[in-house]
């Protein structure tokens, strides 16, 4: 009956006290902004590595040192090249000219660039090798020898100027003054090879030699064909025969108009009509004239005398001066076409126009002539009106102007025969003539060029007028410069590497909580105190070498100081700590007793214990002082060492009334969870909730409970949420912030009473510098 009523009483005072103790979860801590890098963590990565930066100082010191002594000697030898203006000439181009192959007129800086890549082509480098030879640079080849002088050549020159600087650098004075000497030379020779047609004089010698061949054989056969047709020129040969045969039609046109009028005239005076038939063009008249001129030649027979003609209708006086119109306007016509002749072929559309209005006029004349046959007789010749007309002397004149027309139209046809041959084989000599023409101009390019190629091959490379050398190779001189950069880099080097690896660690690579102003970069906190390392635990407050208080270590061991004593260098943190808790409880208005404390960290040796009893016996020096320092984390072989042997009771024997207890110090009493005998101690979430009806019936001010690290199986996650006050314990250096991040957001979700002590912080710097904020 007994046993059933407290077991009951203690239900009842257990609910209310988990009523009372359990709050709200408070909600998930925010990340903090991405953090920047600060000049504090960069002094902070130098000054904690400053060791390893001096002893990267000093090597790179010893080996500029070593470079300095046993470095080789490098000479150099100097030249200076000056390239006035750039003359180009090849066997293809036209003419010479200063222009390059695009069109433009090059500048000093593509000239200069051009001659410096001949300077510096391996064909030159070749030559310098042949000539120096291979064993000298200590190579099997040439090529290899002209490999190590290409390396050792350098060639410069300034924007706008028109001088080459060009050095050789070899550890062989002697063999640097040679070796530029001998690219000096050689380059006269390469670059007339390139610019000018020197080395092409067999080469424009034999084409030249094959375009004369091939212009002998063209004017051959041209002089072949100008003979076949007698002329001497295509072109004045078709100029003369076309004005020949244009004069010769005119005259032939005028001769035949001349016969008919003569042949009509004739007629007249004899008073008889002979048959006529007047041509304009290349036809033949023929006309029958009684007496001498009525019988066929050759002919024994006479003809019998024709009939008399019927009397014909005489002309009235309007037809004769009408007939007297179209002789003087055909005699017009005739003459505006021999100027036109003059002037335009007989295709020309003048011409055409003046041919129908002649063809018309004597059309009209003789209609006339027909209709009234006695026109002609009535009608006098121009210039020969007022004279008295012979019949024998017009049949005289009709006789020559027949033969006139006859001889005319045979060298017409003549003219027509020599155009016709000559049109056939005018393709053939325009080809021929177009030809010679060609090859008289290539043949012309070739001599100027051969006698070019003459001149070049005769130039000699050393003085040719548009390069010259301002100074000749210089004798070698010891050249520093190079053993200086190596060094200067070997020295600097040294520093930089040790800079770089610490600032690369520290910066980027190192993941752990180090400083306070971290706690406040990653975990978003302030942390309720900072505690330095110490070298010396468990001892009295001293200073180390650099002024520092010394910091704690997790155990104490025999000769030690007990965390309680007053001499302990924990005490004045503790007594810190202690009055950041009184101003804590009296702001959240935490009056009940006994408070729960409780102290946790992340790792075995974060310090914990020694903080736990150190706050405890701080707190046990108040007033209302009386404390239970409670150590979760004994195991069967550890009671208490850090106590220096001080009674230590089960926690449960502690929680009785007026149970028999020694205080290991004034108003300090220390508990433990589990027995000596007994497996290492682990108080559940049960076990510990059945003690809190105990707790709160307990006459202690504080409860202050030393919690296994956390980790997955930790109790400390549960126990937490029922004290009014959790101290997480981050060892600097050692805990990192992920899980530090990741631990505190999982306290503060149970319960906002956490507050974060950093432990063991190193500080590197000087104490003006501050690198802990």
């Amino acid at each position: 009956m007994n046993m059933s009523q407290p077991s009951s009483q203690a239900l009842i005072k257990k609910e209310d006290f988990t009523l009372s103790k359990v709050r709200a979860p408070r909600p998930a801590v925010h990340d903090s902004g991405p953090s920047s890098v600060s000049r504090n963590d960069i002094l902070f990565a130098l000054f904690k590595h400053k060791k390893k930066i001096l002893f990267g100082t000093l090597v790179g010191l010893a080996a500029a040192v070593a470079v300095y002594f046993f470095f080789p000697p490098i000479y150099e030898s100097d030249a200076k090249l000056l390239v006035r203006y750039l003359v180009e000439r090849s066997t293809v181009d036209a003419v010479d000219s200063p222009k390059s192959p695009g069109g433009y007129a090059p500048t000093t800086d593509t000239v200069i660039g051009a001659e410096i890549e001949i300077l510096s082509s391996w064909d030159l480098a070749v030559q310098a090798a042949e000539a120096v030879g291979a064993k000298r640079f200590g190579a099997a080849t040439k090529e290899a020898a002209a490999s190590t002088i290409a390396s050792g050549l350098s060639l410069t020159t300034h924007k706008g100027s028109n001088i080459i600087f060009a050095s050789y650098k070899n550890r062989d004075p002697e063999l640097a003054t040679r070796v530029l000497s001998e690219l000096v030379n050689r380059y006269f020779s390469k670059h007339l090879e390139v610019h000018r047609s020197a080395g092409a004089f067999d080469f424009v010698t034999q084409q030249t030699d094959q375009v004369r061949a091939r212009l002998n054989q063209t004017e051959d056969a041209l002089r072949e064909l100008q003979q076949k047709v007698g002329i001497m020129s295509l072109a004045d040969a078709t100029k003369d025969l076309s004005g020949e045969a244009t004069k010769m039609r005119e005259q032939l046109h005028l001769a035949e108009a001349e016969l008919a009028e003569q042949q009509a005239r004739v007629q007249q005076i004899s008073g008889s009509v002979p048959s006529e038939e007047i041509v304009s063009g290349n036809s033949e008249a023929a006309a029958s004239i009684p007496g001498e001129h009525g019988a066929k030649p050759g002919d024994g027979k006479s003809e019998k005398p024709a009939s008399p003609a019927p009397a014909k209708p005489k002309a009235p006086a309007e037809v004769v001066q009408k007939y007297q119109a179209l002789i003087s306007g055909l005699q017009r016509l005739r003459q505006a076409q021999l100027d036109l002749f003059g002037k335009y072929t007989a295709e020309s559309n003048m011409v055409k126009a003046n041919q129908t209005e002649i063809d018309e006029v004597e059309n009209q004349r003789r209609n006339l002539a027909k209709k009234y046959p006695d026109l002609p007789t009535r009608v006098a010749p121009i210039g020969s009106r007022g004279k008295e007309l012979d019949p024998g002397s017009e049949a005289a004149h009709l006789a020559g102007v027949q033969a006139k027309r006859d001889a005319l139209a045979s060298l017409l046809h003549d003219t027509n025969e020599r155009i016709r041959q000559l049109s056939q084989l005018a393709p053939q000599i325009g080809d021929l003539e177009r030809q010679k023409q060609m090859q008289q101009d290539n043949y012309k390019y070739f001599e100027t060029t051969l006698e070019k190629a003459r001149v070049d091959e005769a130039l000699d490379p050393s003085k040719i007028p548009n390069i010259s050398a301002v100074q000749r190779p210089s004798p070698a001189i010891l050249v520093t410069s190079t053993r200086d950069k190596v060094m200067l880099g070997s020295a600097v080097g040294g520093l930089a590497l040790a800079v770089g690896f610490a600032l690369l660690k520290e910066l980027f690579l190192t993941r752990t909580v180090r400083r306070p102003i971290e706690v406040e970069k990653f975990v978003g906190i302030s942390p309720l105190l900072s505690i330095p390392y110490n070298s010396r635990p468990n001892t009295a407050s001293a200073s180390n070498g650099n002024g520092k208080v010394d910091a704690i270590v997790v155990k104490a061991t025999s000769g030690n100081l007990a965390p309680w004593d007053l001499n302990h260098f924990i005490r004045p943190y503790a007594e810190a700590i202690r009055d950041r808790l009184g101003l804590y409880f009296e702001l959240h208005n935490l009056t009940h007793k006994p408070k729960l404390v409780g102290v946790a960290g992340f790792s075995e040796a974060s310090g914990t214990s020694t903080l736990a009893a150190g706050l405890a016996a701080a707190l046990s020096e108040t007033n209302e002082g009386k404390v239970l320092l409670v150590d979760v984390n004994l195991g069967p072989n550890e009671v208490h060492p850090f106590f220096k042997g001080k009674p230590a009771c089960s926690l449960n024997a502690a929680l009785k009334p007026n149970g028999p207890i020694d205080a290991a110090a004034e108003n300090l009493y220390l508990a433990t969870v589990g027995s000596p005998n007994a497996g290492p101690a682990q108080l559940g979430l049960k076990k510990f909730f059945d003690l809190m009806p105990n707790l709160k019936a307990s006459d202690f001010d504080y409860v202050i409970f030393d919690m296994p690290p956390l980790n997955q199986t930790s109790p400390t996650w549960g126990m937490a949420a029922f004290m009014d006050k959790v101290l997480l314990v981050v060892e600097a250096e050692k805990n990192t912030r992920d899980a530090v991040k990741r631990g505190y957001r999982r306290l503060v979700t149970e319960r906002d009473n956490v507050s974060v002590l950093l432990n063991k912080a190193r500080s590197y710097g000087p104490r003006g510098l501050e690198l802990d904020s």
